[in-house]
């Protein structure tokens, strides 16, 4: 994948959010067969670059003259379903917005009142296969940090022949912490259309996603393709495939830990087995995903008094979580305390359970379990007590309300292990992969 989208979708990942991580899966931008160019697509950007040839002078106004406007709309076939005389490029938006993005692209350029072809697109005027690699591996052409968050979760969407790719875009900026700066609110659809419409500006014009941006039907495989190129880069099929992750005698080992938390009744419990090579860090990560919380808050472990996590501001001797493993815990006592979010203070009993020879694949997995976890910020165990108790009473004077805030329903029974164990599948190999060995 091409660096700059890499540390993206590493964040994305890092939610553990299950949408997200087979958004990722099913864009397939690790792997898979090569991409074949389709250099058919690019012939607007073709056509513009032959017409504009030596030179064309712009009118006062710095636009296209209104006979070639015409002539790129007849030409390209985007009269059909446009109202107006179509010989002003400020009004004949598919014009304008071509020759904008074929400037942003690096293929255009303006000196001295005349439009030019640059050095790249004198060279690419001719050869439509390098320029279809240019125009993917130019993507998104995003102006601000957002745009390109926007733009890179929209190329994953389509790669993912995901239908309502924006919708896809709003979930993940949301996922991300974005929201409007005037209102707070986190971005909906025809924000994630607006944020990511240059992006999908590209693909419409190279007649592959269709017009109308809210169409149900999924992306065709010449979209697919041409996403997923964008997020490859042009140098993908080059670059040489990793080695598989090394697989030690030390990190084979496993052990089973039961996870409780405490003060809620009936229990809110895991049974998880992992591997002894785990990191705390990543001990972290994993007790995040087996018991449902969202790592929205700071954590510590106490492990025989010593303090690992983020306790810069906490009294007490103090390990490094990077460096210290499960194995070295497990090797000095039988049970430690985790606690996440010091405000609403969620406390986890770990207790140290039978050693195994080894973990299989290496992958964390949930062995058992009971009970949902409580919702993030409901205000620890007292505040979950309360919770539950209005939601169980719907003649309690807040039960609408708390209804409401945990999102219309909540069932304090629920425990998927399938479901558990999909999600630690998918955060070890998004995430664990490339810090194993």
């Amino acid at each position: 994948m091409k660096t700059e989208h890499a540390e993206l979708v590493d964040r994305l990942a890092r939610t553990r959010w299950m949408p997200l991580l087979r958004l990722i899966d099913d864009a397939d931008v690790e792997g898979g067969p090569p991409v074949e160019p389709d250099p058919a697509a690019v012939e607007p950007y073709r056509w513009l670059l032959t017409r504009v040839g030596d030179g064309i002078r712009l009118t006062q106004a710095g636009h296209l003259p209104p006979a070639v406007v015409e002539e790129t709309m007849h030409t390209l076939g985007w009269d059909a379903d446009w109202i107006g005389r179509m010989n002003r490029e400020d009004q004949t938006y598919p014009v304008q917005e071509l020759r904008e993005l074929a400037r942003r692209m690096g293929l255009l350029r303006k000196h001295h009142g005349m439009l030019l072809r640059t050095a790249v697109g004198r060279r690419l005027t001719d050869d439509p296969v390098a320029l279809w690699r240019h125009l993917a591996d130019r993507l998104p052409p995003a102006r601000t940090e957002v745009e390109r968050l926007a733009g890179v979760l929209f190329l994953l969407a389509v790669a993912a022949a995901r239908p309502r790719p924006h919708a896809v875009v709003a979930e993940g900026l949301t996922a991300l912490g974005v929201v409007d700066a005037a209102t707070g609110h986190p971005p909906d659809e025809s924000d994630a259309f607006g944020l990511a419409r240059d992006t999908w500006a590209v693909f419409r014009q190279l007649g592959l996603l269709p017009r109308r941006p809210r169409d149900d039907a999924a992306p065709g495989p010449a979209a697919v393709q041409f996403a997923r190129a964008a997020l490859r880069g042009r140098d993908a099929a080059q670059r040489p495939t990793a080695p598989p992750p090394r697989v030690t005698a030390r990190g084979n080992e496993a052990v089973e830990l039961t996870v409780v938390l405490r003060d809620t009744e009936p229990a809110v419990w895991r049974r998880i087995v992992v591997p002894t090579s785990l990191t705390l860090r990543q001990l972290h990560a994993v007790l995040q995903t087996a018991m449902g919380w969202q790592d929205y808050h700071l954590h510590l472990f106490d492990i025989r008094g010593v303090l690992y996590g983020d306790v810069e501001d906490v009294p007490g001797e103090i390990g490094d979580e990077d460096t210290f493993t499960v194995g070295d815990a497990t090797a000095v006592v039988g049970a430690w305390r985790y606690q996440y979010d010091f405000g609403d203070g969620w406390d986890h009993d770990i207790r140290v359970g039978q050693r195994l020879a080894s973990v299989g694949t290496g992958t964390p997995h949930c062995l058992d379990g009971a009970r949902a976890c409580p919702p993030e910020d409901c205000g620890g165990p007292p505040g979950y007590e309360h919770l539950l108790t209005v939601l169980a009473d719907p003649a309690d004077p807040d039960h609408a309300e708390l209804l409401e805030w945990v999102g219309g329903e909540f069932d304090p029974d629920a425990f998927d292990l399938a479901a558990t164990n999909e999600i630690l599948e998918l955060y070890d190999r998004h995430i664990r992969q490339d810090t194993r060995g």
